[in-house]
């Protein structure tokens, strides 16, 4: 992506994703955000996070004391 077409992205913003827009921005422009990481900021992949944080939120599922336990449950699931 070119600088000019970054510009018309922002010309097109919504009125209502400015303020969140300039927030990403300034930290891109500020280092505070990793540009190789930036990709964590899309709607797609923050709407994965949040799902992900939800269903963690309300079943945190099987709880393992150690590696091995881990390991043993899943070698015993591949052989189910």
């Amino acid at each position: 992506m070119t600088k000019m077409e970054l510009h018309e992205l922002v010309e097109d913003l919504p009125e209502s994703t400015v303020d969140g827009a300039g927030v990403l921005l300034r930290s891109l422009s500020d280092g505070r955000i990793d540009p190789e990481q930036a990709w964590f900021w899309t709607p797609d992949w923050l709407s994965g996070e949040l799902e992900a944080d939800r269903e963690a939120a309300s079943d945190p599922g099987e709880i393992y004391e150690d590696a091995d336990a881990l390991k043993a449950a899943l070698r015993a699931a591949r052989q189910d």
